[in-house]
């Protein structure tokens, strides 16, 4: 399969060949330093702090956004700092992108895939704290104030449901409603000031398999 040409398509496909390291499953946040591929799928490589660089893969299923607005993925560019919550399409060890957020304020500087150690210097920031938890797993209970999760560790979490939590059904804006037990969640959440979990994103739906 040959991929239309792109500014800087042949130094992407080189690193992309020598890296060949997946993103891991979580919240990556970093700069794009490429990407190659069309308007409906492609691999990004994205350098994160200190200076390490990762890929990932996104398709038409992926959600790209910018302010809170959908774009087109020919809307990113090089120096874009990007958001990445990563997963893994089924059967497949491949890194995938989940949701892509272009950002405009740095965020805090964390270690790709883990817990995010968010430094709060207000008391805004205290008291409505920023999604910094990010896990799947299936709906065994729901109602519309909370929803309880097993994971895949067969943890069993109960979280939250706020009335801003956004919700995603195969790639696109989704209804709280639609949602169904048994249905498999990815979910990027927080704890609130009384240390409950709380759902700050909800996908789910169908992804292209490998």
């Amino acid at each position: 399969m040959h991929l239309p040409l792109f500014p800087g398509l042949a130094f992407t496909l080189a690193v992309i060949a020598s890296a060949q390291e997946n993103a891991p499953v979580g919240i990556v946040r970093g700069d794009l330093v490429e990407w190659a591929g069309d308007k409906t799928q492609g691999d990004l490589l994205v350098r994160t702090p200190p200076d390490r660089i990762y890929t990932c893969h996104f398709d038409g299923f992926t959600y790209l956004e910018r302010d809170g607005q959908r774009i087109a993925h020919t809307a990113i560019k090089v120096g874009d700092r990007l958001e990445i919550i990563t997963d893994h399409k089924p059967g497949s060890q491949r890194c995938y992108a989940r949701t892509i957020s272009v950002v405009t304020k740095a965020p805090a500087v964390v270690n790709p895939g883990h817990r995010v150690n968010m430094r709060r210097n207000t008391t805004l920031d205290e008291l409505y704290p920023r999604g910094n938890l990010t896990f799947s797993g299936v709906i065994i209970r729901l109602n519309p104030q909370m929803m309880v999760v097993r994971t895949r560790a067969h943890v069993e979490k109960v979280i939250l449901l706020r009335d801003d939590t956004r919700y995603m059904d195969s790639g696109l804006p989704g209804e709280v409603s639609a949602l169904l037990v048994n249905t498999r969640v990815s979910i990027r959440g927080g704890r609130n000031i009384e240390n409950e979990l709380e759902a700050y994103q909800v996908i789910w739906g169908e992804i292209e398999g490998p």
